[in-house]
């Protein structure tokens, strides 16, 4: 019997990347979990699915489909042979496919595919800003937190709009980097000086570092758009007393340009596959 891919389908990506999957000539078996209440139904069908699978492609993050479940499922139906990707996969996750020599790949540990990502996800935010915030980014007082993959092109993509940026970040050879790019850096110790006066703030560390005593120091119609994976690295509580606008916004290439992410992804997968 041919061999079966098997796709989750959690946000548009996945729908494009199985119509790209599929005009390959993969025989590709979807499993769409976009609907909360049919993830049971569509795990049940993983079972039967698995035992033919060459490929399981999970979604990003992972975490869409419930850990102890999946898991259950994976170690009594998985082969050796089914290679599995997705995205943030868990340290038990890791831990299970490096015991039972299970081939993966973490999407979001690919270089390429972290550095492809974070130009959607950088006009994603410019998106979200428009959206949320009063005042046109032109001109405006803008502080980025972090300056990784996502940091970066975020920064430099405002600056493009006439934004002044301000970068905050705990690693020196961070600061640095963003000095030489041509921001204004600092460490997060003087983030509640640089709130001052800023119209918009974006979140790129997963660590909680948007604190009350930066928050309290926003203009109150000032907002906080938080990229960084759940749980976000804001004061959200503190946020919504004080009545500053914030989101927290994952999955942003998915939602604004899920056919370019489902090219970046189907790259992802080509390369796995022929590496």
């Amino acid at each position: 019997m041919e061999k079966q891919t098997i796709l989750f389908i959690s946000d548009m990506r996945q729908v494009y990347l199985a119509e790209i999957l599929t005009k390959k000539g993969l025989d590709v078996r979807c499993l769409d979990i976009r609907n909360s209440e049919s993830v049971t139904e569509q795990l049940a069908k993983l079972k039967g699915f698995l035992k033919e699978a060459d490929l399981l492609i999970l979604p990003i993050p992972v975490t869409k489909v419930p850990e102890k479940e999946l898991q259950n499922i994976l170690n009594k139906y998985l082969t050796n042979e089914t290679r599995v990707l997705g995205g943030c996969f868990s340290k038990n996750q890791l831990e299970f496919f490096e015991n039972r020599g299970i081939r993966y790949l973490d999407f979001m540990e690919d270089e390429t595919v972290t550095e492809e990502n974070a130009v959607a996800t950088a006009e994603g935010v410019i998106a979200e800003l428009v959206r949320l915030s009063p005042y046109n980014i032109n001109e405006a007082k803008i502080i980025v937190t972090g300056y990784g993959h996502c940091g970066r092109v975020i920064a430099k993509k405002l600056r493009a709009l006439g934004a002044r940026v301000t970068v905050l970040a705990r690693r020196r050879d961070a600061r640095k980097e963003a000095k030489e790019d041509g921001f204004y850096a600092a460490d997060f110790a003087f983030g509640p000086e640089e709130a001052m006066g800023a119209a918009m703030l974006i979140n790129t560390v997963p660590a909680m570092v948007v604190t009350r005593t930066m928050i309290k120091e926003l203009p109150r119609d000032a907002c906080i758009l938080d990229i960084a994976s759940k749980p976000g690295g804001t004061d959200f509580a503190c946020a919504k007393e004080l009545g500053i606008e914030t989101e927290l916004a994952l999955g942003l290439p998915g939602k604004y340009s899920p056919k370019e992410s489902a090219c970046i992804l189907n790259r992802a997968i080509e390369r796995f596959v022929s590496g």
